[in-house]
């Protein structure tokens, strides 16, 4: 897969979650491993500006101020797999419910 093709996946994918948590009331950091470049936002144009400047990056989910969870993002593999780890709870699952499934397809798409 060219990088350009790979790179337009993790986009895909990364947009879907933050637009998904944005929906839902969510506010969205970003974190690059050693500072907050995005700080409780909930402009999607400011987040997707924050994600994708460097190798991985940690989105850090939170309602009225209280932590509901992270996703650790790492760029670089095959696209899909974008989502790398995340908090293991039912909301999370609920939130990363669509792009999990935008991911699935695209996989499928590629085999």
């Amino acid at each position: 897969m060219k990088v350009e093709a790979r790179i337009a996946i993790e986009k895909r994918i990364a947009k879907k979650l933050v637009e998904d948590a944005l929906a839902a009331g969510y506010t969205v950091s970003v974190c690059d491993g050693e500072d907050y470049p995005v700080k409780r936002s909930s402009n999607k144009k400011e987040i997707m500006a924050g994600v994708f400047s460097c190798d991985e990056e940690e989105l850090v989910f939170r309602k009225e101020g209280n932590l509901i969870g992270r996703v650790f993002l790492v760029y670089g593999n095959d696209g899909y797999d974008v989502i790398c780890d995340y908090s293991d709870t039912p909301i999370m699952a609920d939130l990363l419910n669509g792009a999990n499934e935008l991911a699935d397809k695209l996989e499928e798409k590629r085999a």
